[in-house]
This record gives structure tokens, C-alpha cells and sequence, in this order.
């Protein structure tokens, strides 16, 4: 009798240490969490959020009347792949020889055939200058909007990864609600594969370790057939995918 009351004393004592440290643990996040709405604003003044939505629109507004401007200059001609390689390796590689012409030309006219017009030709070699330089101006504009773009993509998915990982210490904290939702959005990082087909053994590997270490839900089964007389059957039948599948489905309906 009394080595089961200390047992069970132990016990006790051991579960509210345990709660001890829960609290205290909770007390830091709740710090660190503190912090980070602190640090926010700053990170709110560095970030592309600061941009005027309204002046984001208008420059989209503009560049598609520039877009149209260009598109009505080349009417109904539209380059296949063939035709553009072919061009610019005729003429626009060529920038140098046409700028030599041009000059050579004016000071030597006598060479010049007379189905030539000299002064269209100057007007090919002035708007292809401009062309030219439209050109670099455009690929400078679109350089800085991908920029922007993968600067705000990258942003934002850093904050859904800040909610996606409330959602999961909630899930593992068991607060109700949390683990529909988290299995949810754990499927935008899992890699699809095809359920007719037999998983690879770096697969099986790799998931055999999820589980020994609790990271996944599931279960795997090996079965391998060896007759005497000819090769057998090895089958791998892994439902760790199927599993996390099937929950997803009772959950949407």
C-alpha cells in the first residue's frame, strides 16, 4: 500500500511539473509573440504593402494603353518563332552595319541603286533607334515588376505560413476546430501521386520514417511472395496518402 501511494504522489507531482513547464513555455511564446507585433510597424514601412494600391492600378491602366499603342503599330502582322529569329538576326544583330551604311551613303550617294530611297532608309535607321530604346525601357520595366511580384508573393506567403502555423500548434494542442482545418491546408505541401501506382522505395523510406517518428498518420504494410520455382511478388502498400485523402473528403462534406 504504501509503495502505490507513492507512486501515485509521484505521479501527481510529476504532472503538475509538467504543467509548470507548459506555462512557462506558453509564457514565452506569449513574449516572443508580444515581440513580433512590436517589430510589426517596422516591417510594415520596409514592406511593398506601403504602396498606393490606386497608383499600382493606374500603372497597370497605362501599361496596357502602351500595350495597345505598340499592338496597333504592327496591325494584323503577327511573327511566328521562325520569323523572329530570322529578323533579328538580320537586322537587329546587325545595328552596327546599318549605322555604317547610313553613313557611308550620305557622303558616297553615287553607289546608292536607284530603286533605293535614301531618305526612307534614314527614317528606317531613326525609328529603329527608338524602337530600340523602347525596347530597353520595357525590358528594365519588366524586370522591376517581377521584382515586385515575387517580392509581394514572397510576403505574403510568409504570413499564411505564420497563420497555417497557428493552425498546426493548435491542432497539436487538440483546441477544437483546429485539426480540420490544419489537414486542410497541409495538403498544399504534400506531392501528389498517382494512387494506381506503386510508391517508390525512397517514398516508402521517407514515410516509414514519418511515422516511426510521429510526424505523419497511417500505416504501411510489406507483404512479399517467394515461390520455390520462379520469382515472387513484392507489394508495398502505403496509407499514409490514402488516409490523409480520405479525412479530406469527410471533411468538405
Amino acid at each position: 500500500m504504501e509503495k502505490e501511494t507513492t507512486s501515485t504522489l509521484s505521479d501527481e507531482q510529476r504532472v503538475k511539473e509538467l504543467e509548470k513547464e507548459l506555462l512557462q513555455a506558453q509564457t514565452e511564446l506569449d513574449g516572443l509573440h508580444a515581440e513580433l507585433l512590436d517589430l510589426r510597424p517596422d516591417e510594415e514601412n520596409r514592406s511593398l504593402i506601403t504602396v498606393s494600391e490606386s497608383d499600382m492600378k493606374d500603372t497597370l491602366f497605362d501599361t496596357e494603353l502602351l500595350r495597345n499603342i505598340i499592338t496597333k503599330w504592327l496591325g494584323d502582322t503577327e511573327l511566328s518563332e521562325a520569323d523572329r529569329r530570322r529578323l533579328f538576326g538580320s537586322g537587329v544583330r546587325r545595328y552596327g552595319f546599318l549605322d555604317k551604311v547610313s553613313d557611308i551613303m550620305e557622303t558616297n550617294p553615287k553607289f546608292t541603286p536607284s530603286f533605293l530611297n535614301e531618305a526612307n532608309f534614314k527614317k528606317l535607321i531613326r525609328r529603329l533607334e527608338v524602337a530600340r530604346n523602347i525596347n530597353v525601357v520595357l525590358q528594365q520595366t519588366v524586370r522591376a515588376s517581377s521584382d515586385v511580384m515575387l517580392i509581394l508573393g514572397d510576403e505574403a506567403f510568409r504570413s499564411a505560413l505564420m497563420y497555417y502555423g497557428a493552425v498546426r500548434d493548435a491542432s497539436i494542442r487538440r483546441v477544437p476546430g483546429a485539426r480540420e482545418l490544419f489537414l486542410i491546408l497541409q495538403q498544399f505541401f504534400r506531392r501528389p501521386r498517382p494512387t494506381e501506382e506503386e510508391p517508390t522505395e525512397e517514398e516508402t523510406l521517407r514515410d516509414a520514417k514519418a511515422l516511426l517518428h510521429g510526424k505523419k498518420d497511417g500505416k504501411i504494410v510489406i507483404e512479399h511472395q517467394r515461390p520455390h520455382l520462379e520469382g515472387g511478388q513484392h507489394v508495398v502498400v502505403d496509407q499514409i496518402h490514402e488516409e490523409k485523402f480520405n479525412e479530406k473528403l469527410k471533411i468538405e462534406k
